[in-house]
């Protein structure tokens, strides 16, 4: 099998070949005197601004469309493995997050039942605590701020 480089190597020789008539070799005349041609120095091919149209048809046009599909192809299929990987790591951060709720939640459990409230911070929590739709969503808010201003 050909190396991509050969193939586009060729190709580019064939469009040359076509874009410069010109430069072809020409058929002597044919008769007995023969005709003197100067010799002209191989020149670039003129620059050209845009894109050159090739006939449809081309056997270079459905190897072009192929390559361009297969590299279509394998964008989509990376996008893909990347949205995939970004919803596992969504899924993954939401298990972490209702893990740690979970420990929080047991903590403030815990704090709750050893909360005096007759003691400052007890009272201070009931005045914190009342604007809150349970106590336990106050003690959590409350030590999930703690440990945040600890850490």
């Amino acid at each position: 099998m050909e190396s991509i480089d050969d193939i586009l190597a060729q190709l580019k020789s064939e469009y040359q070949e076509k874009d410069n008539p010109g430069q072809q070799k020409k058929q002597p005349p044919v008769g007995k005197e023969k005709a003197i041609e100067p010799k002209l120095p191989n020149l670039p091919p003129p620059a050209t601004s845009g894109r050159k149209s090739f006939s449809p048809s081309s056997p270079e046009d459905a190897l072009l469309s192929q390559i361009k599909a297969e590299f279509a192809e394998q964008d989509k299929a990376e996008e893909l493995k990347r949205q995939q990987q970004i919803q596992e790591e969504k899924i993954k951060q939401e298990r972490i997050k209702q893990q740690q709720r979970q420990a929080l939640t047991k903590e403030a459990e815990a704090w709750l039942k050893k909360l005096n409230p007759r003691s400052a911070e007890g009272l201070w929590f009931e005045e914190f605590a009342y604007s809150y739709s349970s106590k336990l969503e106050a003690a959590i808010d409350y030590l999930q701020a703690l440990k945040e201003t600890q850490s």
